[in-house]
């Protein structure tokens, strides 16, 4: 827990003329996005933010600080953050994304360490870890309950199935 925010978005587009924008709500409610308060940039500004609607995974929002749409379109790709002590008290059996950061991630078939998470990203189809691996490529590997992931907060470790053939470098990659 080095970083005391949590990531909860990120502006995708401009919408319209007046300063709305898109954003990709990484909660499991996108309309609690507004929620927990002010919302930071990665700078440390702060943004007002209002949400208006959801759809098609995103939240139409605006900003008081934010009046036209240059200044939205700017704000492109932006990451959204809340501080965590305003996020909801978590139960024993769940976690915050961010929070995996920096944990060892060990491949049950073969009790090998494959290296420490260094980021968690969900392009669409899912959850995915990328781990970085001691004189070869990060490798990037699908976090679900379908793999029986084991998380040990004590040791910071994260014990999950992993297929041989994504942690592979031999292959050629495609396209």
């Amino acid at each position: 827990m080095a970083d005391t925010r949590i990531e909860i978005g990120a502006i995708a587009s401009a919408h319209g003329v007046r300063g709305a924008f898109k954003v990709k709500a990484f909660c499991d409610d996108p309309m609690a996005l507004t929620s927990y308060g002010a919302l930071m940039l990665e700078d440390g500004r702060q943004l007002s933010i209002k949400a208006h609607s959801h759809a098609k995974g995103f939240v139409l929002c605006s900003a008081k600080e934010v009046t036209s749409r240059n200044e939205a379109e700017s704000l492109r790709g932006a990451l959204l953050f809340v501080q965590r002590q305003a996020m909801p008290d978590l139960q024993d059996d769940e976690f915050y994304h961010a929070d995996l950061v920096g944990y060892h991630v060990v491949a049950r078939h073969a009790g090998e360490e494959i290296g420490p998470v260094i980021g968690i990203y969900d392009f669409g189809a899912g959850t995915v870890l990328e781990i970085k691996r001691s004189g070869k490529k990060p490798v990037m590997v699908p976090f679900a309950d379908s793999y029986a992931p084991e998380i040990d907060d004590e040791a910071q470790r994260l014990v999950m199935d992993i297929s041989p053939q994504w942690l592979d470098d031999s292959k050629p990659e495609e396209g």
